[in-house]
């Protein structure tokens, strides 16, 4: 991973603060390969953009990881947001977001030199044990609509997963892309900080008051982060099949890999 070619995709590649972050890294990493692209997931315009100016760059650019980390998640007591496709927010960042983008990206990513350890991780939350696969209510929870997100997007990491499986290459090899869920766990975020403290300032100073609890019960980013990094960088086994419990993505939490238990997604075709 060192000195690699890394492209952040954030709502504004030209903001200022965005752009000093960028400068920022790549002083502290000494790695000038570190650049930021707009792919705004709020908007599958923006991700269509993005994906379409990516594909169409001519020589093709080299793709070896797709880290999909992004989400979203409303405090509980919120009113109920959209993103500018008019799609509950949860919904449309947490995973319909994500599918549009892999799936306008995998003839970019099928076609990937054989030698290379093409590896798509998707970071995902115990939330999704209280998902509903076949979600058919207008106004929900926050945590009911984040539970949802979350085990579409893990059904559709099969989906995947045996799509490239299933893709034969004109060069006759196998496919190298390996699919992966993450669990990074509870993790101290500005995200979860608000959806514990309710979205309230009076929820904030209880939050506050209850934070040596917190500290010892949730993970600092540098642990959440141990496991997503452990699946991009360790050279661990292709996921396993054929055995009761497991799926055709590899799931993993605390960086070892974990049973789970979600429907089979078969999408039309």
């Amino acid at each position: 991973m060192q000195k690699a070619q890394i492209v952040l995709l954030v709502r504004n590649h030209t903001d200022p603060f965005t752009i000093e972050y960028v400068e920022d890294l790549r002083r502290r990493t000494d790695n000038k390969l570190i650049y930021a692209e707009t792919c705004n997931l709020e908007s599958l315009h923006s991700v269509r953009e993005f994906a379409t100016k990516w594909i169409d760059t001519t020589p093709p650019r080299r793709l070896d990881m797709i880290i999909c980390n992004a989400g979203v998640l409303s405090s509980p007591f919120s009113e109920a947001q959209t993103t500018t496709d008019e799609i509950e927010r949860h919904w449309g960042v947490n995973y319909l977001a994500h599918y549009h983008l892999l799936r306008l990206l995998s003839p970019a990513i099928g076609v990937q030199p054989p030698d290379r350890d093409v590896r798509l991780i998707f970071t995902t939350c115990a939330f999704y044990a209280i998902g509903n696969p076949e979600p058919g209510q207008q106004k929900m929870s926050p945590w009911r609509a984040l539970g949802n997100s979350k085990l579409a997007l893990m059904m559709i990491v099969q989906y995947f997963q045996r799509h490239f499986d299933s893709h034969k290459r004109p060069d006759g090899f196998k496919s190298n892309v390996r699919c992966y869920c993450v669990d990074p766990g509870l993790v101290r975020t500005p995200m979860l900080r608000g959806f514990l403290s309710f979205g309230k300032i009076w929820g904030l100073l209880v939050y506050l008051v209850m934070w040596p609890l917190w500290y010892i019960v949730l993970k600092s980013g540098w642990e959440g982060a141990q496991t997503v990094l452990h699946c991009a960088m360790s050279p661990i086994e292709y996921p396993k099949r054929g055995e009761e419990g497991w799926l055709s993505a590899a799931y993993y939490r605390d960086c070892s890999e974990a049973k789970y238990k979600i429907p089979v997604l078969h999408p039309r075709r």
